[in-house]
């Protein structure tokens, strides 16, 4: 009976929405050291930039090979980080210095009431 009310616990809607807040506010800490780091955020896809987070020095965008970020890749997605129900995260800016991290929540769409979304400006989260 206790395994199972455990197991309950962690396939919850809301452990999951709780985990996936966490994962967000980690990516944005990581991309915000990332920049105090180097003066400036990495670029390209998702993919591209988590590995550099996480250590890698692609076309010299981490030449410390320093890690800001280590995360446990998805069997889907082996370079990505991925929300609660396997959906790879968005990272978008809001200026120059202010990363936004978005989860597709739930039904894995985009766009939509369920999203996930930590904005470092507000150091919050906000609806979509």
């Amino acid at each position: 009976m206790f395994v199972f009310s455990i197991l309950n616990y962690r396939t919850d809607r809301d452990y999951a929405s709780k985990r996936t807040k966490v994962e967000e506010v980690k990516l944005a800490t990581a991309l915000e050291r990332y920049f105090y780091t180097y003066g400036t955020f990495p670029t390209g896809n998702v993919g591209f930039i988590e590995r550099i987070l996480s250590g890698e020095d692609l076309n010299g965008e981490n030449p410390k090979k320093e890690v800001f970020l280590a995360h446990k890749p998805s069997i889907e997605h082996l370079n990505e980080m991925v929300d609660s129900w396997g959906t790879p995260f968005q990272i978008g800016f809001s200026q120059t210095t202010n990363p936004i991290i978005h989860s597709a929540g739930p039904n894995k769409k985009f766009g939509d009431q369920d999203d996930i979304i930590f904005n470092s400006v507000s150091n919050d989260f906000v609806k979509p």
